[in-house]
């Protein structure tokens, strides 16, 4: 298992590069409305198929593709900031539950009762 420190390391770089890509990603799909209107209008002249032609311009697509890639990011790192707080929450409780189990084999020996084996 990792230590608790790199774990709070990993958890607040994943965290941050989650919140930034997720903002980025907001932002990147706010401007698609944008983009299609612009491209309508390039289109208005042909046959009156203006926003299938838009829909289908390439630069759409890669502007979608570039929202895709970016929110696809910041949801990869939002996982892992959760996944490897769940790491260090799962690590603080078993450290907890150990010097538990060692107080209690103290006590134990101070009383000169037999004690029952400790969990590791």
């Amino acid at each position: 298992m990792m230590h608790a420190d790199h774990l709070v390391e990993l958890i607040r770089r994943h965290g941050a590069r989650s919140r930034e890509s997720l903002q980025v990603a907001d932002r990147l799909r706010s401007l698609l409305p944008q983009v299609l209107r612009s491209l309508k209008r390039g289109y208005q002249g042909q046959s009156g198929h203006a926003e299938r032609h838009a829909l289908n311009d390439p630069l759409y697509m890669e502007r979608i593709q570039e929202y895709l890639d970016v929110y696809a990011e910041g949801m990869e790192s939002k996982i892992q900031s959760e996944t490897h707080r769940m790491m260090l929450q799962a690590w603080q409780t078993l450290n907890a539950f150990r010097r538990a189990a060692e107080v209690r084999q103290q006590k134990l020996a101070e009383l000169g009762k037999p004690s029952r084996p400790s969990v590791s």
